[in-house]
């Protein structure tokens, strides 16, 4: 017996064809913004402070760096020099190698004196030479200036003038050198341990 298409059997249950999802789209077109999901105050607060960390490691490491360059030569040689009244004796106190290797932009030069009298003390840079204890530091130094502002390389060297009015005994400790170089400054003591100069008198005439 032929049947209809009114009496076909209908499909048995749970075999229905399965429907592919439609994409739900938005107002303009585009697809729904809705289901994206968005970074949450929490993760957005935790970059922030890792960005912060990494600004704070990095700014500690670039003044750590500027405050500590390398440290100068120091020597335990102790110079024994002496002199006349009237007569400035230069004693050499720094002397770094031809191959140091470093450009140093001196801020000025401490010197520390004990004397017996009033003498004055005065350091100067000895361009392309150096000077151990001498009266004519022309001999030795292609120019004597005011260190100060001024730049130290190899083969320069620190000096120390001293004049005296009277006859006198003095003990000049180790200079410090406050200097800049490339970002990083600082104050150090650099050359001989100390000198020990001795001004005599001038016999009459």
């Amino acid at each position: 017996m032929t049947m209809g298409a009114s009496e076909r059997r209908a499909p048995a249950p749970g075999r229905r064809k399965a429907e592919r999802p439609r994409r739900r789209r938005g107002g303009d077109g585009d697809l729904d913004s809705s289901r994206i999901p968005r970074p949450s105050f929490r993760s957005r607060t935790w970059r922030y402070a890792v960005l912060a960390l990494a600004t704070l490691l990095g700014a500690a490491w670039l003044v750590w760096y500027a405050l500590t360059p390398e440290q100068l030569p120091v020597s335990d040689k102790a110079l024994n020099a002496s002199g006349v009244v009237g007569t400035p004796l230069y004693v050499g106190m720094f002397a770094p190698p031809a191959d140091f290797g470093r450009t140093l932009r001196i801020a000025g030069v401490k010197v520390h004196t004990t004397a017996d009298v009033k003498i004055g003390v005065t350091p100067l840079l000895c361009r392309r030479g150096t000077v151990g204890v001498t009266t004519k530091p022309e001999q030795f130094c292609a120019e004597l200036v005011n260190p100060e502002g001024q730049r130290l390389v190899g083969g320069d060297s620190i000096v120390l003038k001293v004049d005296a009015p009277e006859a006198a005994l003095a003990v000049i400790d180790r200079i410090r050198i406050a200097y800049r170089e490339d970002i990083r400054w600082d104050t150090q003591a650099a050359g001989n341990h100390q000198a020990i100069v001795m001004i005599a008198g001038r016999p009459p005439a």
